[in-house]
């Protein structure tokens, strides 16, 4: 079974910026540490926006499995029912199950023999 590529755009609502970061933060750590099937999960802040913040999370997993069981963990849930209770977004977390088509991932990508 082939990797499953995810992108999550998370637009904080307006002063909650600081909390939502702080959240996940959180999260990329425990899904570091308890995760071992995922093979990327990383956390961008856009910096230069002339309107609404909005985080982006890279994430890669091992297999259909792995995806779904992220969405299952103790700490994913804690942090859904932490954004609701708070109030946190400004507009629904929007996650993008996409694929590679084309570029490259990586300088250190050995070269196509």
């Amino acid at each position: 079974m082939s990797e499953i590529h995810v992108v999550a755009l998370i637009t904080p609502a307006e002063g909650k910026e600081a909390r939502v970061k702080e959240l996940l933060l959180d999260l990329g750590n425990k899904v570091k540490q308890h995760e071992t099937d995922v093979h990327k999960y990383e956390i961008f802040e856009q910096y230069n926006s002339q309107g609404q913040n909005v985080f982006v999370v890279e994430e890669i997993y091992a297999n259909k499995a792995a995806h779904e069981s992220h969405f299952h963990t103790e700490y994913f849930t804690a942090l859904g029912q932490t954004i609701q209770k708070e109030g946190l977004l400004a507009a629904p977390l929007d996650i993008k199950t996409i694929k590679p088509i084309g570029g490259f991932g990586s300088r250190s990508d050995p070269p196509d023999l």
